[in-house]
């Protein structure tokens, strides 16, 4: 567990995400945006309860070098599974989900010929996680250390964890000694576009973290953050 040294870290990274230098001491491995949802859900009307499952789908428009992709000719979709909530810490109004390890999977399939990815109501259904995970493994990856700090006022929220890449179609391109140790993170929304039977918007990002000169902030900056 890593509460208070999560928050401060999170509110830095947010913080210098507008950083020009920031963005250019990153390497960006692929930038998606979707939707998540909880499988199993032991107690519907709560989010993050111990035993629930953290399942997110949806599209990834940009995958850069060393990856070799066509977004003209395929669809991207990715799908995270295996997450459980293993831990829940209350922290004012927010509340810190630890999770045991699980996969994230990115998808190649053809516009031409393949199934469309759509976000049928009320996963899981025939078409969730399904129409997100029929084409052709694109990356295949573990994530771990996965944690989510959720604002149970606004509904908002923040996550992260560690993606190491393990097979795909990609994987020859990804240099062994980067395939480890890339920082899986995003931010959630209570947006009203939500479709039923999911709880949030995500976007987010796979990126591997350059040295960086450090910037500093006040506590209270970096708390408004989340607020």
């Amino acid at each position: 567990m890593r509460p208070l040294a999560t928050l401060v870290f999170l509110g830095v990274v947010a913080l210098a995400a507008a950083s020009p230098s920031a963005v250019s001491a990153q390497t960006l491995l692929l930038d998606y945006v979707g939707f998540d949802y909880e499988d199993p859900d032991p107690i519907p009307a709560q989010f993050g309860e111990l035993g629930s499952g953290y399942v997110g789908v949806g599209e990834v428009p940009g995958l850069f070098a060393p990856l070799v992709s066509d977004t003209i000719t395929f669809e991207y979709t990715y799908h995270i599974s295996g997450l459980t909530s293993v831990s829940v810490t209350p922290a004012g109004q927010f509340i810190i989900i630890d999770y045991s390890g699980g996969l994230l999977s990115v998808y190649e399939d053809s516009r031409a010929s393949g199934t469309p990815f759509q976000y049928a109501p009320n996963p899981p259904n025939g078409a969730v996680p399904g129409t997100f995970t029929d084409g052709t493994p694109f990356l295949i990856g573990t994530l771990s250390g996965f944690q989510i700090i959720f604002n149970t006022v606004n509904g908002t929220g923040s996550y992260e964890g560690v993606y190491s890449v393990t097979g795909g179609s990609q994987l020859g391109n990804i240099p062994v000694d980067r395939r480890t140790g890339w920082t899986f993170a995003g931010i959630t929304s209570n947006s009203t576009q939500i479709p039923e039977g999911y709880h949030h918007q995500v976007d987010g990002q796979i990126f591997l973290n350059q040295p960086t000169p450090a910037r500093t902030s006040s506590w209270g900056r970096i708390k408004a953050t989340y607020r």
